[in-house]
């Protein structure tokens, strides 16, 4: 892996979550025509869906926030329990608490049958990789070895930072077309999630870290999935 791998791999995360939002969009159509189980369920095999996609990558950076933070130590320490391997109590009642609300917020989406709800399983899953791609743009590791530190290190900014703006405009641009300012909403919300998690971590952790980002990813899920119902 070099500064061109490493830099596609990053530009290209947004159009994986295209990717992931659009086998979504089938599994609904496909239930809504021929499977008809209930919005429960359904709402159960999407989460369940991201998990298998991911590879739980992201829930494993979740839980280790959750552990490390709740550890109430310094930030040598909570560093430290990051990189252990073990699940805490703490990590465990995370994994629940953010399992329930992702779950419930899908189901009363697909309750309330909105209309847009085809437009949301993609939208959710390709703003949660850009904000992946701003946070990992803007804030510095804290770590001296692994592998943010060096992805970091091999990655050319600029190109970031063009493909994000594009991302950014299109998204824009396209949802404006189809459902006017719902798609502003959400992506102004993306940004003031990254913004103060950016925040929240180098006040805490000192940085950025491998497990930090996949928290934020399923932070910024739970949160845009929360504020699917209020817009």
């Amino acid at each position: 892996m070099n500064k061109k791998t490493v830099t596609a791999m990053y530009s290209m995360l947004p159009v994986l979550g295209l990717l992931m939002g659009s086998t979504i969009s089938i599994l609904y159509i496909l239930n809504e025509d021929y499977l008809l189980i209930s919005d429960l369920l359904f709402a159960i095999l999407v989460v369940v869906a991201g998990i298998i996609m991911t590879g739980g990558l992201h829930l494993d950076g979740w839980i280790d926030t959750g552990d490390a933070y709740f550890s109430y130590q310094n930030q040598e320490k909570r560093l430290e329990i990051l990189e252990d391997p073990r699940v805490g109590a703490f990590g465990a009642i995370n994994l629940v608490v953010l399992l329930l609300l992702k779950i419930g917020f899908v189901f009363e989406l697909l309750h309330k049958d909105s209309p847009n709800i085809i437009f949301y399983f993609i939208a959710v899953p390709f703003l949660s990789r850009l904000a992946l791609q701003v946070y990992f743009i803007t804030t510095n590791t804290v770590k001296e070895k692994g592998l943010a530190v060096y992805f970091k290190a091999q990655v050319t900014p600029k190109w970031i930072w063009i493909t994000l703006l594009i991302y950014l405009l299109s998204f824009s641009i396209l949802t404006f077309s189809f459902i006017g300012m719902f798609g502003f909403i959400l992506a102004i919300g993306m940004l003031l999630f990254v913004f103060i998690f950016r925040k929240w971590t180098i006040k805490n952790f000192g940085g950025m870290t491998g497990d930090l980002i996949g928290a934020l990813y399923e932070g910024i899920e739970v949160f845009l999935w929360g504020m699917l119902l209020f817009i």
